[in-house]
Formats: C-alpha cells, structure tokens, sequence
C-alpha cells in the first residue's frame, strides 16, 4: 500500500498542492469535503476551490509556500465555489517530494461553539446567563457571611494541623463573596493579572478534596504566565473539574493535561499561543439528548443539578478573551479551557 492509498484510509481531507499552488492529490474524504472528484480537482488551483480569495487557509498556504512556515487554524469558517459551508480545522505544512516543495493541507470539519448552539445567539446565551446569575447571587451571598463566621470561630479552637481546612474555607467564602459582586455589577472590570494556570489547578484539586488516585496530572510546565482574571478562572474550572469529579466512579480517573498550542484561531480572532487545559474523564458521560446544547443555561442531565455551571464558565472564559469546547470522544469525556497567551505576558 503506497502513501496516497494510506491516506484514502484517514477521515479527515487531505489536499496536496505544488508550490505553484495546483492541487496534486486529494484523499476520498477531501473529495467528499469538495463535492467533486481527483481527477477534476488534480491541477486545479486551490484558491478557486473557496468563495473569496481573502481567507485564513490561503494565508497559511501562502506561509507554507514563502516561508516553510506550518501553522494551525481553528474554528475557521470554510465557505466554497459551491456555496456549501463548513467549520474547519485546518493543519498546513510544508513537504518535499524528492527536491520539490509540496503543500499538504489537513482539514479536518468540526463541531464547536458555531453550531453547538444552534437555537440561540451567543450573546444573548451570557446575557440570560448574567440575569439568572444576578438574581441567585442574593440567595447565596447571605449564608456566606454565616459560614466564614463559623469557620473563623472554629479556627479558634481546632489544633494548628487542622487550620489548613478553615483557612481553605475562609479563603473560599471571600473569593465567592467577591465573585458575587462582580455579578451584581454591570460596570465592574474583570482583573487582569499574571497568574500561573498550574497553581490554581493545585488549588481547585485541593478545595475538592479529589484523591490522589483519582486524577493524573499532566502539566507543560514550559507554558508562561496567563494574564486573566483569576477569580474568574477558577470559578470556571471549578465547576469543570467539579462536574468530571461528580461523574466518576470511585476508581475512575480524571486526567487535567495542559498544553501550548499555536495560531489558534477564537471567535474569528487568530491568536499566535494559546493555552489549552484539558479535563479528560472516564466517567458516565453526557446524554446525548443535551450534548447539542451543552452550554445553554438551565441545560442538565443531572437529578441535583441547575443547569448554570457550563454557561456561566464559557461566559467567564469568553470575558478572559478565551472559550470552552466539548470534545466528543467514544470512551472519555474532554472539556478544553482554551485561553490566549498574549503579548501581556512578555
């Protein structure tokens, strides 16, 4: 079996192109992707494949071409001569065969937050998110200066060993206190600060109490600081890793990977490093009645559950520049936090 037969084996569309940018070989899925055949399409030029001459995709192959310059794209809106649209990733580098410079394109369709909420626009998702946040938030705040109280009294009386879980408590009731301000107020700035990623992971493993058993820690410890908005950040993650803790078993295992990924492209804004914190579980998974909507407020399939924490995550996560995907996978459940590296962090 040669290369090219290997490669109408694979799911994902594959285009090769000369560096003259004429295609020389496409895979069966890239036929399927552009509605025609290998022999029509071979020697055709790739930039007559697409509505407009102005897209991401050609800018990478122009890269590759110029410069040997691979890059990824995510989350591009792919519209074609054929007037069929689709939401893509896309993988371009540079190759050679023999001693001439090839193109090969790997483009894989996708299913993420464009498509995901079909039913609703997403701003008006973080405005009912907003308005529901708001009008719990006076429920919770009160008990929480009864629970601080307590819990200052109690560090009072316990030995020096134990004070790490009050201290833990108390830590926690002001950053609620503080996020529930910050809900209640329309004109308050998020704040912005560098922040190691890691050190809040730590932080929201031990407020869980997740045994050690029943999670993996997979860090890139080369990844820099972010500049976000802390208290935002672990609400978000909390609830994610929250969730993934309530949906194993008491062996099961969760796995929280971090990694820098580049020319990721967010909400049509194209970022050169971003960070992704994946929380990967291999617990009961997600119905699939509500996995088309998983972000929707007031959207469960929990006994106990409201509905809020997955909105109210992506609408923190959106305010940090960044955005939560649900990756389908057949045995394990994937969430990725997805947030920007920026030229803050220089």
């Amino acid at each position: 079996m040669d290369a090219y037969e290997i490669l109408d084996n694979i799911s994902t569309s594959v285009i090769i192109t000369d560096r003259f940018m004429k295609i020389t070989h496409v895979n069966t899925a890239a036929e399927s992707l552009l509605s025609s055949s290998k022999s029509i399409l071979k020697n055709t030029k790739i930039d007559s494949l697409f509505s407009t001459q102005k897209n991401m995709i050609l800018n990478q192959v122009y890269d590759a071409i110029a410069l040997n310059q691979s890059s990824v794209s995510r989350d591009v809106e792919l519209v074609l001569k054929t007037k069929s649209k689709h939401f893509v990733d896309c993988n371009v580098q540079a190759i050679y065969q023999g001693d001439e410079k090839h193109v090969l394109l790997e483009i894989r369709t996708i299913r993420r937050i464009k498509n995901i909420v079909k039913n609703a626009n997403f701003t008006n998702q973080n405005n009912t998110s907003a308005m529901i946040t708001r009008s719990i938030a006076h429920e919770i705040k009160n008990p929480l200066g009864g629970i601080k109280g307590a819990a200052q009294l109690l560090n009072l009386e316990i030995d020096n060993k134990y004070k790490e879980y009050t201290d833990i408590i108390i830590s926690e009731v002001d950053r609620l206190k503080n996020y529930i301000d910050k809900m209640n107020s329309s004109n308050h700035l998020p704040d912005f600060k560098k922040v190691n990623i890691h050190k809040i992971i730590e932080k929201i493993i031990k407020i869980l109490g997740i045994k050690k058993l029943n999670y993996k820690k997979n860090y890139d410890p080369s990844i820099p600081l972010l500049f976000i908005d802390e208290n935002m950040v672990i609400q978000s993650l909390l609830n994610i890793i929250k969730n993934s803790h309530e949906a194993i078993t008491k062996n099961g295992l969760i796995e929280i990977k971090t990694r820098v990924d580049r020319n990721y492209t967010i909400n049509s804004i194209r970022h050169k490093l971003v960070c992704v914190i994946s929380i990967i579980d291999n617990g009961i998974g997600i119905s699939d009645d509500i996995k088309n909507k998983l972000f929707l407020p007031l959207i469960t399939d929990k006994d106990s559950g409201n509905g809020l924490g997955l909105s109210i995550s992506q609408r923190l996560i959106s305010i940090n520049k960044g955005i939560i995907i649900y990756d389908e996978d057949t045995e394990k459940t994937v969430f990725k936090i997805i947030l920007p590296i920026s030229d803050n962090n220089e």
